[in-house]
């Protein structure tokens, strides 16, 4: 019974997983993304002055992401394991995520344009437009997207301090810099 039960919910999933898949709309990322590592589990965004990330999506409204915080995917730990879910195998989407929250919080021009559902959207735009190059798994999209619509991100969303990275920190030589780069 419970391996029927399963199988009734994997298919459940794949089938949405699909659905949400051809709903999303790929477009353009650009620019580079530099992270660094600041202290054991501080890691700092900062935009490239000549080449910065830059999101463009379907309907050509640009999302830039500025200097602030960053964790990657808030992923929960026993997840690592799984293919996909690591929280930084995504970066770029994670970043676009992470700065439209940060927006929210911060209360900067341009967040009065965004709720928990468009950051979800955003989210699976930038993960879908990596894919198409790189790989495509759909029940990652899926359930990152259902996780970021969730009562948890919402509460986060609603209830998220702006955090500005402290000058101490912006002006230190990090421990190691991560630099992607797109055309």
């Amino acid at each position: 019974m419970r391996a029927l039960v399963l199988a009734l919910i994997t298919l459940l999933l794949c089938g949405c997983a699909t659905m949400h898949y051809s709903e999303t709309k790929p477009e353009e990322l650009k620019g580079k993304l530099t992270v660094e590592w600041i202290e054991p589990d501080q890691f700092i965004f900062r935009p490239d002055n000549d080449n910065p990330l830059t999101f463009t999506r379907y309907n050509k409204d640009k999302i830039v992401p500025g200097l602030m915080y960053t964790d990657g995917g808030s992923i929960p730990r026993p997840f690592w394991a799984l293919r996909s879910y690591s929280p930084w195998g995504y970066a770029p989407a994670f970043i676009v995520h992470d700065w439209l929250f940060h927006m929210k919080y911060c209360q900067l021009p341009g967040s009065e344009n965004f709720t928990t559902e468009e950051a979800a959207w955003v989210m699976s735009e930038v993960m879908k437009t990596l894919m198409e190059k790189e790989g495509i798994d759909k029940l990652a999209l899926y359930t990152m997207f259902e996780a970021v619509r969730s009562p948890i991100a919402v509460n986060l969303w609603n209830e998220g301090k702006c955090e500005q990275p402290h000058v101490r920190l912006v002006n230190v030589k990090p421990k190691m810099q991560y630099v992607i780069e797109f055309p």
